[in-house]
């Protein structure tokens, strides 16, 4: 989708895939921290050479130990929380309400913005963990038994780079955000200032009144009075989508045509199946009205029908199947326009 909501939702399938690969690429090498553990034990304070507390030559390196399950609980929250935002991002809710909120994209913003933040310190308390907190500067400790914990497998520089490549991303996904946030922005501004236009009169209506004007033949003192125009209400979409003139407009109007096609099908669908429980259940309602002879069974029905009375008018699905209708037309018209600009295409290239 050429959308910014369309592109966070491919940055967040990216997020996923990295993220994916940063867990597998640091779970693979596990190993190394048991043989840690195994050859320096599990305790926090070690003095001189023989723990992880150095003193002496190398007094200004203290290490407390591998670090990986952080980097993992990190990995680990970034995919779920990611993994959220995106099922969301799919969702009618997701278009429908949470795009037209002023909080969701900056609360968007700052979620992607921690994840960042969260993904860089795991970089770097993984490299720090590859270099053993430093000690692997020197040669007393990078030799020997303890050479093998200095040794940077091909997985680890993978998932190093893994981790800084999904902490650019979801910086990125942080200022795509900020975009789409603005951009919101500026559509309900425009849709603002289009409900505040003035009516627009039928421009024909004075003409029409005009040519059947008659002579008036007064009687009495009165004139007679002629009728108001009656005002025509243009929709929106016929403003700001008028003739196509180039290839990019008609690229942009393919665009807008492809994103609330899908928002179209997905609440026509959603409508479609009440309509048919609603005619489901007027066929049922008819049946027990002539079945019901006592007057407890006529006043239970009675009930029954004001609850479903009240169901077929809920603002909610009012609302829906508005928007249903409105974005048919919608895509009508810009589907009209993107024919009429084709046939035009396609017949001067004809000519030519």
């Amino acid at each position: 989708m050429r959308t910014w909501a369309g592109l966070l939702r491919i940055l967040g399938s990216i997020e996923l895939l990295l993220g994916a690969a940063v867990f597998a690429c640091v779970c693979a090498y596990i190993y190394k921290d048991n043989e840690w553990y195994n050859m320096f034990g599990y305790s926090q304070s070690y003095s001189g050479y023989s723990g992880m507390g150095i003193g002496g030559g190398m007094s200004g390196v203290y290490y407390t130990g591998p670090q990986t399950p952080f980097v993992l609980v990190v990995a680990g929250l970034a995919w779920l929380v990611t993994v959220i935002l995106l099922v969301l991002g799919m969702t009618m809710y997701y278009r429908t309400v949470l795009l037209d909120s002023n909080f969701w994209p900056l609360t968007e913003f700052f979620i992607n913005l921690v994840l960042a933040v969260l993904y860089l310190a795991a970089a770097i308390v993984y490299v720090r963990d590859t270099l053993r907190g430093g000690l692997c500067y020197y040669p007393y400790f990078n030799n020997g038994m303890t050479g093998g914990f200095c040794r940077t497998e091909a997985g680890q520089t993978a998932g190093i780079i893994f981790l800084f490549l999904n902490t650019l991303v979801y910086l990125v996904s942080a200022i795509v955000c900020i975009k789409l946030q603005r951009h919101e922005a500026a559509r309900m501004r425009r849709e603002y200032y289009q409900r505040e236009k003035p009516i627009l009169l039928d421009s024909r209506a004075p003409t029409q009144i005009k040519a059947t004007r008659m002579e008036p033949q007064v009687k009495a003192g009165h004139a007679p009075s002629l009728p108001p125009p009656k005002p025509v209400i243009l929709p929106d979409y016929v403003e700001k989508y008028p003739s196509i003139r180039t290839d990019v407009e008609r690229d942009r109007y393919k665009a807008v045509f492809r994103d609330q096609h899908a928002e179209y099908k997905e609440l026509n669908a959603e409508v479609q199946a009440v309509l048919k429980r609603f005619n489901e259940m007027d066929r049922v309602m008819r049946n027990l009205h002539l079945q019901t002879s006592s007057q407890t069974e006529q006043e239970r029905l009675q009930r029954i029908l004001q609850e479903y009375e009240r169901k077929k008018t809920d603002p909610a699905f009012l609302e829906k199947k508005e928007r249903c209708t409105y974005l048919k037309a919608k895509l009508s018209h810009i589907k009209q326009k993107i024919q009429e600009y084709d046939n035009v295409t396609n017949w001067k290239d004809g000519y030519k």
